[in-house]
């Protein structure tokens, strides 16, 4: 991203910080990241040099699971540190990891840290039943939305739900995928997408505006009935198109001077 700095202290559209300047990491807190998804994306962020605060109800759960996590990647020298959701909510780039169902509850109760940030949600409204992953739509359609809409100074990106969670956390391991991302706020879709695109085998994917997290989050139904059927762990790798990075592609902010695509150039 652009390191020219606004007045009102953002940058190119971005908080403050969000990415990183001329040796600065960049600096993301994981809220509710405890779990397993959480957890691996932590380590996969570290791991690309990001620094990454492990938010959680108990700081000292958040300690133990931090503790892990630098045990068993010793040599990688990642930056990670544990605290509290609050402390996680300081950061400048926001990812909500907790289950469905406390997502927007818990944006809700940090809302005064995330006004003007990029906030990300990975989460799914899923159910088991028997031997059957089911889908659940929220009343807003999707955990994305229902966070976008406890956080209305925020821009919410919904991001990395699809992505299995071991492989994730698995650095001897590319992660091998594509990753879809939408949201009401174009920048929102940039910078994470920016982020994204430094795991190694992963593609970020612009797949529009927020209303289309509905189908995103509950097509993770059907990835996860597969591993069940087939005893694996599939990722989503879409054909016919071309690896263009999403800031280039837009004109996103890494590139204020890259033209928006004609529509000869737009995939059909």
């Amino acid at each position: 991203m652009s390191a020219n700095a606004t007045p009102n202290g953002t940058v190119d559209g971005v908080a403050a910080g969000a990415s990183a300047g001329a040796g600065e990491p960049t600096r993301i807190g994981i809220i509710g990241g405890t779990g397993p998804a959480g957890a691996a994306l932590a380590t996969r962020l570290a791991d690309i040099g990001c620094e990454v605060t492990l938010g959680s109800r108990s700081k000292y759960r958040s300690m133990e699971v931090v503790d892990n996590i630098l045990d068993r990647w010793p040599e990688r020298h990642l930056r990670i540190h544990p605290g509290a959701n609050s402390l996680a909510a300081e950061e400048p780039t926001v990812v909500i990891a907790t289950p469905w169902d406390a997502a927007a509850i818990t944006a809700r109760g940090v809302a005064e840290h995330l006004r003007g940030k990029v906030v990300a949600t990975m989460s799914n409204a899923l159910a088991r039943v028997d031997d059957e992953f089911v889908p659940l739509i929220p009343p807003r359609g999707s955990v994305a939305a229902s966070v976008q809409a406890s956080l209305p100074d925020s821009r919410v990106a919904a991001a990395l739900q699809h992505v299995p969670a071991t492989e994730l956390g698995n650095l001897d391991e590319p992660v091998d995928g594509d990753i879809l991302i939408c949201s009401d706020h174009r920048e929102a879709t940039w910078h994470i997408a920016e982020i994204v695109d430094r795991m190694p085998g992963a593609r970020a994917l612009d797949c529009g505006n927020l209303s289309n997290a509905t189908a995103i989050e509950a097509f993770t139904a059907v990835l996860m009935q597969l591993n069940t059927r087939y005893r694996t762990r599939v990722a989503l790798r879409l054909v016919g198109l071309d690896h263009v990075p999403i800031s280039v592609l837009g004109g996103g902010p890494s590139h204020p001077d890259a033209a928006q695509p004609s529509a000869e150039t737009v995939p059909d």
